[in-house]
């Protein structure tokens, strides 16, 4: 298999199966590694029987077979380069965790339940957050862009500014952008 993505994808569109293959095994393995970089982080922050690593959605191997079901649904023919596949990814990723506040929101509207509890705040924000998020890639493309490689890939400022053919600097100043501008809708 090819170790560049961009050579895998361009590959595919020419018609080669065996492209195709590695292209979701690149999926895959990319989405692994993902995960398990953001369980340990969790694990780092919040200590190993966090609630966060014993949600299901958080488990490494169903977060990325979710993700991998997700992209393998997906109309990935648009998809021509590295950074196009990353960002897909973050879409899918976004959307598995949204799809995921929504259905837990729902199940606690059904409960009846006489004290609000933290979790009911926390699906709430994330919903709106995601519609903020929504709003703020229609008018900021780039810093969005960055934005979601950064915390919903967990990839580093360097790798995005790869990714994005940028500076590292603009990139900080991007993020740094990026979460002011969300802190002050959230106000």
């Amino acid at each position: 298999m090819s170790n560049n993505i961009t050579d895998i994808i361009q590959q595919w569109h020419a018609g080669d199966k065996q492209a195709e293959t590695d292209l979701y095994q690149f999926a895959y393995l990319q989405l692994r590694s993902i995960a398990q970089k953001e369980r340990a982080r969790s694990a780092k922050k919040y200590g190993d029987s966090n609630q966060v690593l014993s949600d299901c959605i958080n488990n490494t191997t169903a977060l990325i077979h979710d993700a991998y079901l997700k992209l393998a649904g997906s109309d990935m023919s648009h998809i021509e380069n590295r950074r196009q596949f990353y960002l897909m990814a973050t879409k899918v990723m976004r959307q598995i965790l949204v799809d995921h506040a929504r259905s837990l929101s729902a199940k606690k509207r059904q409960q009846v339940t006489a004290v609000q509890h933290d979790d009911d705040n926390r699906f709430e924000q994330m919903l709106s957050m995601n519609k903020m998020l929504d709003n703020f890639s229609l008018h900021y493309p780039r810093q969005s862009e960055a934005l979601k490689l950064k915390y919903l890939l967990g990839l580093r400022n360097q790798e995005i500014s790869e990714l994005l053919q940028c500076s590292s600097s603009l990139i900080e100043k991007d993020l740094k952008f990026s979460r002011c501008w969300l802190q002050a809708k959230m106000i």
